[in-house]
């Protein structure tokens, strides 16, 4: 069963494959989450019927469920309170079908995908099988981003945009994490024997790690390429944090590093008002494109209502956040013509969860987010589970940093990508909880 999760992880794209099922709309990710389920639950029945029947079987064949019991207590309600805020959206929105769509791809299957992948992960090689499996994927998808640029199938502005077909962002947002996987996971394959030397052994995880920030640099996201470096860099001192806070002189440059990498954020993220949208280049028209975005949602978005929909209780549904745009600012100066065509989303990761979900979602998703760091966090004291739970916390940060100035859950494949880092987490929790138990 590892193998077919993993499979559903290389093919996270897949959603881009879509068609009917009786006439109800579906993508082939999404069919393969279900026959994933379908699996899953005839497995732990005959599991269960054997274990009933005092057959022979081995301990690590039927689910502890007395070690699941003590996760599920934590993550039960903010995960009920997710699924509940993504069905009341479904109401709130104009459009209920597209809206039970939306909340089929983001909040339905990334759900039952999370519960899939924590119900089999039973050890440390199922965790390394679903992060080999997402390397892969990240490489294949970023080869096809640099043969677009090689054979000059770009966008008017020089993008590429890879598999997706949409935006140059998308590819950005599917590879800034995955290459931040690729570089962690090839530090810790070589340090697991001990000796840098064995270098040659993964010298390919360079080259995968090259070509993803090639397509990512390609795809023209600063967003992407900020992430990736700032992920890298919080890996980097988490890891080696017990060294550096025993030289003063080490902490004092890091210290001033990141007070430098704030600067220069600001100085490549800000707007320039001087300018109108369209002018200045493509990174000046960007930078104030978002920062009216912003502005637009916080001040003029969210504190609105129509009818009994209260937009900062409820959002405004699924789906709807770009005709909502849209038709509020039709009468403002360039929104027609440059902002509201950019609007697909408020272009931050929290923003887009508040004005889809409401703020039940919002809550939900936070509270999600504290259990993670605070289960991830306490492992790394260990040393059986330090290596997985810093990668997994590593790749969270990228996904949140990316956040800041993206929306890198509101997108089929990084959706199911948020949960499954969550269950791996989890997963790597029960198994050492497993572990303390039989000691």
């Amino acid at each position: 069963m590892i193998y077919f999760i993993s499979l559903i992880c290389f093919l996270l794209p897949s959603y881009l494959v879509r068609f009917n099922v009786f006439s109800v709309p579906t993508t082939l990710l999404e069919v393969l989450i279900y026959v994933a389920a379908v699996i899953t639950i005839v497995k732990f029945s005959i599991s269960n019927f054997q274990f009933s029947n005092k057959s022979k079987i081995s301990k690590s064949q039927i689910p502890n469920q007395l070690l699941k019991s003590i996760t599920h207590s934590q993550l039960l309600i903010p995960i009920l309170l997710f699924l509940l805020a993504g069905i009341i959206s479904i109401f709130v929105a104009p459009d209920k079908r597209e809206a039970l769509g939306l909340f089929k791809a983001y909040v339905f299957d990334p759900i039952l995908f999370f519960f899939i992948v924590f119900a089999n992960v039973k050890n440390k090689n199922d965790v390394t099988l679903i992060f080999k499996a997402l390397i892969l994927s990240g490489f294949l998808v970023a080869l096809h981003a640099i043969w677009q640029r090689m054979t000059g199938q770009l966008t008017p502005d020089g993008r590429v945009i890879g598999l997706f077909g949409f935006s140059a962002n998308y590819l950005a947002l599917y590879l800034a994490p995955l290459a931040v996987l690729t570089f962690c996971y090839q530090i810790f394959t070589m340090e697991d024997q001990y000796d840098f030397s064995n270098y040659k052994r993964v010298w390919y995880y360079d080259v995968i790690f090259l070509a993803m920030i090639l397509a990512i640099w390609l795809s023209g996201s600063r967003a992407a390429l900020g992430a990736v470096i700032l992920g890298i860099i919080a890996f980097s001192v988490i890891k080696y944090w017990s060294w550096i806070k025993a030289r003063h002189t080490i902490k004092i440059l890091l210290y001033c590093s990141i007070a430098l990498l704030l600067i220069v954020g600001w100085q490549i993220i800000k707007p320039n008002w001087q300018l109108a949208s369209g002018e200045g280049g493509r990174i000046t028209s960007s930078n104030n494109i978002r920062w009216e975005i912003w502005k637009t949602t916080v001040k003029d978005i969210l504190p609105s209502s129509t009818g009994w929909r209260i937009n900062w209780l409820l959002g405004v549904g699924p789906g709807e956040y770009q005709n909502y745009f849209t038709i509020l600012t039709k009468d403002r100066v360039n929104f027609p013509e440059w902002i509201s065509p950019m609007a697909l989303t408020p272009h931050n990761l929290f923003l887009t969860i508040w004005v889809n979900l409401g703020l039940l979602g919002l809550v939900a998703f936070i509270w999600l987010l504290i259990i993670f760091f605070k289960l991830t966090a306490h492992h790394l004291q260990s040393r059986a589970s330090r290596n997985y739970c810093l990668l997994l916390i590593t790749l969270m940060l990228t996904l949140l940093i990316q956040g800041i100035a993206d929306s890198p859950y509101w997108k089929n494949d990084l959706a199911v990508f948020f949960w499954v880092i969550l269950a791996l987490s989890f997963s790597v929790n029960n198994l050492m909880l497993e572990n303390e138990k039989n000691v």
